[in-house]
């Protein structure tokens, strides 16, 4: 255990600002977050040590400027193996990629890195700047009043009590706080079982590359990993496994050879060997009073992109801002904001990671014309999964309900013919001040035409995203977790073309630039 995780003792009586249930990546990320935003702010664990199971291993750029922006990035990639493809091979000797070196962004790639490592890397910043991580505590229920939270938990030694302005449950598909919240957890889980190893394979892995290998019943991806070691784990065949059914080395090896890919899904040796359900499942509701839930104890996903752990870096990054500037007095609903723009960012990722049907395409993509067909419907893919280009729709006014019929929150797929920097639209690669929404003055307009407040810089912006701008832009009010507010403009807005100039901005959002 790491020294500076000690269990709590029964005694104890801990008050932190933000409470924290569960220390896993989506936890972490968030506790790290707060104590760069000055927050104090208390992670427990149920577990004395960190799960040593890989689990989780892709963290897409989105992720990687979250870390970079604490200091970790490079901790992060030095355990992990750097990819820039996504390979999809068929029996047909079709190959369809996912290319990421497009990405706008100093990141454009992704991590193939253990879920551990992260944890052992978050948790080592958490508490080197004063966050309290308390291991071997469980969470046994919470009462709030007008004032905050007051959370029961068990140690070995007997219960342990925490107060806390808020508190954010991140403690996993199972999560008790969301049982104690009686909050729906709605959804789907799929037929067939997944199997998974992991080892050395019998021949090298691409190094640039994870791949999916598709075969007539089934299919499994194949992700490199740190030391030479691979995983290979899929849907392989329809068969649906005993929850409580051992998996055999042999079994899985000869239920794999059925996809016909020979040598190249075979191990040299295994190291682990498991099989799992999948599940697509999204909660009713993220927030009740001062509690919020985050990572898989709000949603859940098919694996397919490496969306998992990425979707809960998400979800810290977008609460971090919000509970500093609750902390800081803001009377605005930002914990409602967030549950609406994070269930449809779940929403959206589970649309995106929903590929049987373009698997089954591609099965049966045997012509040049339906080749192509395939690798264009794979257009936006390194977008979506990336999670840089999350566009978060503006909330309804107050005043003017939205009409009746009008359809549900969705997000797409980045049009293609390329993105707009428009109210809602994440800015890529923007380094936010903590807590602060920040005005972008863009280079060339005339400072008379916008009456900025002080804080304003002059926006750094690429040409690409400086491509994505609607006429007349003269600046960008950005919030801390990087997405437009409010685009000021010399000319009237296009409501074909931009949305408008003040879709997005608030008068709170003006109130906390100013």
């Amino acid at each position: 255990m790491n020294r500076n995780t000690p269990r709590a003792r029964a005694s104890d009586h801990r008050t932190t600002d933000i409470l924290i249930v569960g220390a896993g990546p989506t936890g972490l990320m968030l506790g790290c977050l707060l104590r760069h935003h000055g927050i104090e702010c208390t992670v427990i664990e149920q577990r004395d040590t960190i799960d040593p199971r890989t689990r989780a291993v892709m963290v897409h750029a989105a992720g990687l400027e979250m870390l970079d922006v604490l200091g970790l990035r490079t901790a992060v990639e030095d355990r992990g193996v750097r990819q820039t493809r996504i390979d999809f091979h068929t029996r047909h000797e079709a190959l369809f990629t996912v290319d990421f070196t497009a990405l706008d962004t100093a990141f454009p790639y992704y991590v193939n890195v253990p879920q551990p490592d992260v944890e052992a890397v978050l948790a080592d910043r958490f508490t080197a700047t004063g966050g309290r991580l308390l291991r071997g505590l469980r969470y046994t229920g919470h009462q709030e009043d007008g004032h905050g939270i007051t959370a029961d938990t068990l140690t070995d030694a007997g219960p342990h009590t925490i107060t806390a302005r808020h508190l954010v449950g991140a403690d996993g598909a199972s999560s008790a706080v969301r049982t104690a919240l009686d909050i729906g957890f709605p959804g789907i889980t799929y037929p067939m079982s997944y199997l998974l190893a992991e080892g050395a394979p019998l021949v090298p892995a691409d190094p640039d590359a994870s791949a999916m290998y598709i075969g007539p019943a089934g299919a499994v991806s194949l992700l490199p990993l740190p030391h030479g070691t691979v995983r290979i784990a899929g849907p392989v065949t329809a068969e649906s496994l005993d929850r409580d059914s051992e998996l055999s080395t042999q079994h899985f090896q000869d239920t794999v050879d059925t996809l016909g890919f020979g040598p190249a899904l075979r191990f040299e040796r295994v190291d682990r060997i498991a099989h799992y359900q999948v599940h697509e499942r999204l909660a009713d509701r993220l927030t009740s009073g001062r509690t919020v839930l985050a990572g898989d104890a709000a949603h859940l996903n098919s694996p397919a992109g490496g969306q998992a752990m990425n979707t809960g870096f998400g979800d810290a990054w977008a609460l971090a801002w919000r509970f500093a500037a609750l902390l800081d007095g803001s009377q605005a609903p930002l914990l409602a904001d967030y549950d609406r723009e994070r269930r449809a960012a779940a929403a959206e990722v589970a649309r995106s990671t929903g590929v049987l049907a373009l698997l089954d395409a591609m099965r049966r993509a045997t012509t040049p014309a339906a080749r192509s067909s395939v690798q264009e419907a794979l257009t936006g893919y390194a977008e979506a999964w990336s999670q840089l280009y999350l566009h978060y729709r503006p909330a309804p006014a107050p005043t003017a309900p939205a009409p009746t019929g009008t359809p549900p929150e969705h997000l797409a797929l980045p049009p293609r013919a390329g993105h707009r920097l428009q109210p809602g639209a994440r800015v890529p690669g923007h380094r936010p001040e903590p807590g602060r929404h920040t005005w972008l003055h863009l280079p060339g307009a005339r400072p008379d035409d916008t009456p900025l407040p002080p804080l304003t810089r002059t926006a750094e912006l690429t040409p690409a995203q400086r491509s994505w701008l609607p006429a007349g832009a003269t600046a960008v009010l950005v919030r801390p977790d990087g997405h437009v507010a409010h685009v000021a403009r010399t000319v009237p807005a296009d409501p074909h073309t931009t949305a408008g100039t003040t879709a997005g901005a608030t008068a709170e959002t003006e109130k906390e630039a100013a």
